[in-house]
C-alpha cells in the first residue's frame, strides 16, 4: 500500500484508508509483450517493453492500491511470460503451454496521436486450454472450502482477448460456472465474446464506446449528444441486468447499474504520454473502490476516472500513485442521469 496524506478530502481518504476486503481472481487467457515506441517527426526516440494483457494490467494497479489479487495465466512455451511475471510482488498461477508469446506494438507520436499494431492471436492446443479452464473452475472451488478469508475468491474479473483454439464462448462458460458458487465475475472483452457472456449474466461489463456500440448494434453518430449516451447505457442495463461501465477515451465514462446512470467527466490532459492500460486502471481502480473498499458508487467512479486519467499522463508500463490519483480526482466531476 502506498503511503498517505493529510491533506486529502475525506471522501477521496475514505477510500485510501479503507481495509479492501476480499480477492480478486484475475484470469488472463492471452498473454502479450507490449511495446510501446515513442516517436517525433517519424523518427523513433524511446521505447518501452512491458508484458501487457488486460489481466495483468489490472492485477498489477489492484496490487498496487494495496488489495489481495491473484494472476491465473498460461506461460508460454519460452517461459517469457513468468520470467517477466517475477519481483511482480502478487500471487502467480502459471500454466505451461506451447503457446507462442505475442507482441503488441503502440506508437505514441510528440504531438500527442498514437496508433496500434497488435500481433497476431498465438494457438492454444486443446490439452493446454482444457488443462487452464480446469484450473480456474477448481482454484475457485477449493476457496470455497477454505476457512481462511484472505484465500478465498470474492470476485473473477474475465479480460481481454484469447488465442486460436479457444471457444468464443468462453468467458459466458466460466460466468455459468462460478455463478453457480456463487462467486461473481467481472467482465472486459470485445466481439463475440461479450455479446455471448452477457447472456450469462456477469457482475458487471466494461466495454469501451466502439465496443458497446457494435455490441447493441447502435449507430455511433447518434449517441454524440449526453443524454442520448445516458439514455443508451442505462436502456442496456435496465434490458440486460448487467452493470455497465462505458470508458469513452478522454470523456470519462458513464456508468449504468442498480444506483441510477452517471457521467464522470475528467480534467482533459493536454499531453498524453501513453494510453496503453487506461481502461484496464479504470476498471481495477473501481473494482477496487466499489468492490473491496464498499465506497458509495459516486466516489468509486470519481476514483476509477481519475485513475484512469492519471495512467495516460505516465510512460507504458507506471502505475499512477495515490498523490497522482488525488490530482485527478479534485479536477474530476460526476453527475447523476436527469439532474
Amino acid at each position: 500500500m502506498q503511503s498517505l496524506q493529510k491533506t486529502w478530502t475525506s471522501d477521496f481518504e475514505k477510500i485510501v484508508r479503507a481495509r479492501p476486503q476480499g480477492h480478486v481472481l484475475a484470469v488472463c487467457l492471452h498473454p502479450a509483450l507490449d511495446v510501446t515506441i515513442y516517436t517525433k517527426d517519424g523518427k523513433e526516440i524511446s521505447r518501452t517493453q512491458t508484458l501487457g494483457g488486460k489481466a495483468i494490467n489490472l492485477a498489477c494497479v489492484l496490487h498496487a492500491l494495496g488489495a489481495k489479487v491473484t494472476l491465473l495465466a498460461p506461460d508460454d512455451r519460452d517461459g517469457q511470460t513468468g520470467a517477466l511475471l517475477a519481483g511482480c510482488g502478487f500471487d502467480c498461477e502459471l500454466i505451461p503451454t506451447s503457446l507462442t508469446l505475442r507482441k503488441n506494438y503502440k506508437y505514441v507520436d510528440a504531438d500527442g496521436t498514437t496508433r496500434e499494431n497488435n500481433g497476431s492471436a498465438g494457438i492454444l492446443f486443446p490439452q493446454d486450454y482444457a488443462q487452464l479452464l480446469n484450473n480456474i473452475i477448481n482454484r475457485c472451488r477449493n476457496t470455497c472450502r477454505t476457512e481462511c478469508r484472505s484465500q478465498k475468491i470474492s470476485l473473477v474479473s474475465l479480460c481481454g482477448s484469447f488465442p486460436q483454439g479457444v471457444e468464443k464462448g468462453v468467458y459466458k462458460s466460466l460466468i455459468e460456472q462460478l455463478t453457480e458458487i456463487n462467486i461473481p465475475c467481472v467482465l472486459d472483452a470485445g466481439g463475440e465474446a461479450i455479446s455471448l457472456a452477457i447472456q450469462a449474466k456477469p457482475q458487471l461489463i466494461k466495454p469501451n464506446f466502439e465496443e458497446f456500440c457494435t455490441l447493441y448494434g447502435l449507430n455511433s453518430d447518434l449517441l454524440k449528444t449526453q443524454k442520448k449516451l445516458e439514455n443508451a447505457v442505462f436502456d442496456a442495463y435496465t434490458r440486460t441486468q448487467v452493470s455497465h461501465l462505458c470508458s469513452m477515451d478522454k470523456h470519462g465514462a458513464i456508468y449504468a447499474g442498480k444506483q441510477g446512470v452517471f457521467t464522470v467527466s475528467p480534467p482533459i490532459v493536454q499531453h498524453v504520454c501513453s494510453f496503453a492500460g487506461a481502461g484496464d486502471t479504470m476498471l481495477a481502480a473501481f473494482i477496487y473502490a466499489h468492490e473491496l473498499c464498499r465506497a458509495q458508487i459516486e466516489d468509486s467512479l470519481r476514483f476509477s476516472a481519475a485513475a484512469a486519467t492519471a495512467k495516460v499522463r505516465l510512460p507504458a508500463g507506471e502505475i499512477p500513485t495515490l498523490s497522482q490519483i488525488y490530482a485527478e480526482w479534485v479536477q474530476t466531476e460526476i453527475r447523476k442521469g436527469g439532474t
